[in-house]
């Protein structure tokens, strides 16, 4: 589209979620861009030339006009940088630059470009203008699809972006400008000159002000192999700016569970429950991967330890080596408590899930029936211990059965079943130990399954649905110190949530906190980002002013034309950056809401 002596493109895409807040939270925006037109060996020059002075609207994602001209002359969007005549080689003036969102408390890694080719900063108030000037002349559009121009960013603002927004009676003019970086706290603007800023425009009666602030507890390097955890906080008329959260802030943890994050506390569990799924998973591929040894003791010789210990004993033991021991130094007090009731059974699957062979774990299993029947061992079997194991043990202890044959998918059977069991109560223990839960609230996860595969594999998700609302409690306890009394609640909160998701390779929760329960914590911590917003309203006439504060720039304008290409080819590297931690940059974002003028 040309407007005056510019050529610009404009598309119609989903809203980036740098601009979300700014768009009012409107899923679309229209999109302009400056066009730029190269040429690519003998493709030809595609372009679309249409005076500003036709009306233009987007309706259900259609273009049209008043004055007759065709769809056709007016279907100008699109992604410019799936265009043939982008992948030349750009002119210096026209170098792109990219939007880097950087996730909370993620410096380098799930970061997402968006590139894009700005107006000069000469040329984007005139065109705005123009723009604003044509959708003016439309009838009959109750509300236009925000308008959103890219800025160069190299006025005395440092505007990036400049958006319009109509709806029947009012009209609003955004600009999303930069600052920084700044060195020190007292380099930053303060709260009061925001506020002269914010009251120099328009009648001003009463400013209302609030702030949202985060702040990262539990660091991800990566959002897809890391757990994280977060705070974010809101509160009314701050002090000063970067002020720590006010004692009745409004204060959410953001908890984000990737079960395979060896950090928990609770991985051990998981690679005891993966070992299970792979397992089962077997029953139906006939490919098991069985386990790799890496000390010199064989299973042979734990059972033999086993056997021993029970002869010496004459009792259900713990020991170190199960696992219990480091999980209970992890975790302080009554909250992770190892069971002390460990059965038979469940000692027997710590050994033989690092079987390394079907042979092996057959052997093992004879090993373990005949020591029993010859009255070398006289383990103790729970009273509720239903599993093949058990009865044939507990038989066996009696006199009363012989030797089973281990054929077939029987010894794996076996095996899956004395593991569920294990887990399943495992699980239990810890989240009753805890008084997190009551039997009743875990009812769902734990109903009684039968062995045949479809409903060990279903059996095997209910207890990775306990796996991931049990990673989410730890870590909201170990990392955020919150009182016992609050436990519980959250749990019910984290088990309904997983009752209602499906399994996926990792759960977000969002849970309501106490702030008065963390607000000790906020001295130790430092914002990751920190909002304020200043809003005034008179009639309809309203103004706001939001200065984002962040450690790392919100906008990245770094992107050079030889970047770009590679960016074409997907062969971007991501530069080494400083962490930046004692570096403030500012994002500001002003808008002014009016009366709609007829012209």
């Amino acid at each position: 589209m040309t407007v005056g002596e510019d050529q610009i493109i404009i598309s119609r895409e989903a809203c980036p979620a740098v601009l979300l807040s700014a768009n009012k939270n409107l899923p679309e925006i229209l999109l302009v861009q400056k066009f730029t037109q190269h040429k690519k060996g003998s493709s030809s020059s595609i372009t679309s030339s249409v005076s500003c002075s036709t009306p233009v609207a987007v309706r259900n994602g259609h273009a049209s006009s008043t004055n007759g001209v065709s769809n056709d002359d007016l279907d100008v969007t699109g992604s410019p940088l799936k265009c043939p005549f982008m992948q030349a080689k750009m002119e210096p003036n026209d170098a792109p630059f990219t939007i880097v969102l950087d996730f909370c408390g993620n410096k380098k890694k799930g970061k997402i470009n968006l590139t894009y080719i700005p107006i000069p900063s000469t040329r984007v108030g005139l065109i705005a203008s123009k723009l604003n000037l044509t959708l003016s002349k439309l009838q009959d559009v109750d509300e236009f699809v925000p308008l959103w121009l890219v800025c160069d960013g190299k006025d005395v603002q440092k505007t990036l972006f400049m958006g319009i927004h109509r709806t029947k009676d009012t009209h609003a003019r955004i600009l999303i400008t930069s600052g920084g970086p700044y060195y020190s706290m007292e380099d930053l603007p303060s709260l009061n000159h925001l506020m002269e800023q914010h009251t120099a425009t328009g009648p001003t009666k009463r400013v209302d002000s609030s702030v949202e602030a985060t702040y990262s507890v539990l660091a991800s390097e990566d959002e897809i192999r890391s757990s994280s955890l977060s705070l974010t906080c809101c509160w009314k008329q701050p002090l000063t700016l970067l002020s720590s959260p006010a004692p009745d802030a409004q204060a959410i943890a953001n908890v984000h569970v990737v079960c395979g994050d060896p950090r928990s506390p609770v991985h051990q569990m998981y690679l005891e429950l993966s070992v299970l799924r792979g397992f089962v998973k077997g029953l139906k591929t006939g490919e098991v991967s069985w386990y790799v040894r890496e000390n010199s003791n064989t299973v042979a010789e734990e059972l033999e330890e086993v056997f021993t210990s029970i002869r010496d004993k004459g009792v259900r033991t713990k020991r170190e080596e199960d696992g219990g021991c480091d999980f209970d130094m992890m975790i302080e007090g009554k909250f992770l408590n190892w069971r002390q009731n460990m059965d038979f059974t469940d000692r027997l699957w710590s050994i033989l899930m690092r079987c390394e062979s079907y042979q092996e774990l057959k052997d093992s299993l004879n090993l373990v029936f005949k020591a029993v029947a010859g009255e070398e061992v006289r383990p103790q079997i729970h009273v509720r211990n239903t599993t093949q194991v058990g009865s044939v043990v507990r038989n066996l202890i009696r006199g009363r059965g012989s030797l089973p044959q281990l054929r077939d998918l029987t010894p794996l059977l076996m095996l899956i079943e004395i593991g569920y069991e294990k887990l399943k109560r495992d699980y239990i223990n810890i989240f009753q130990a805890g008084d997190l839960v009551t039997g009743e609230q875990l009812l769902w996860f734990i109903e009684d399954r039968s062995s045949n595969n479809e409903d060990m594999v279903s059996a095997v998700d209910q207890l990775e649905r306990l796996h991931v609302a049990l990673q989410a409690v730890v870590a909201l306890r170990t990392y955020l110190s919150l009182p016992w009394a609050s436990m519980a609640h959250f749990t019910d909160q984290v088990l309904n949530q997983m009752k209602e998701e499906e399994l996926s390779g990792a759960h977000s929760f969002s849970l309501k906190l106490d702030a008065l329960s963390v607000h000790q914590q906020f001295d130790s911590m430092k914002e990751d980002t920190w909002e304020v917003s200043l809003h005034s309203q008179e009639g309809m006439y309203s103004k706001l002013l939001v200065c984002h504060i962040s450690h790392r720039p919100f906008i990245s304008l770094s992107l050079t034309a030889a970047d770009f290409e590679d960016l074409q080819g997907g062969e971007l590297k991501e530069e080494d950056e400083d962490d930046g931690d004692d570096k403030y940059f500012c994002a500001f974002i002003s808008s002014i809401t009016d009366k709609l003028l007829q012209y």
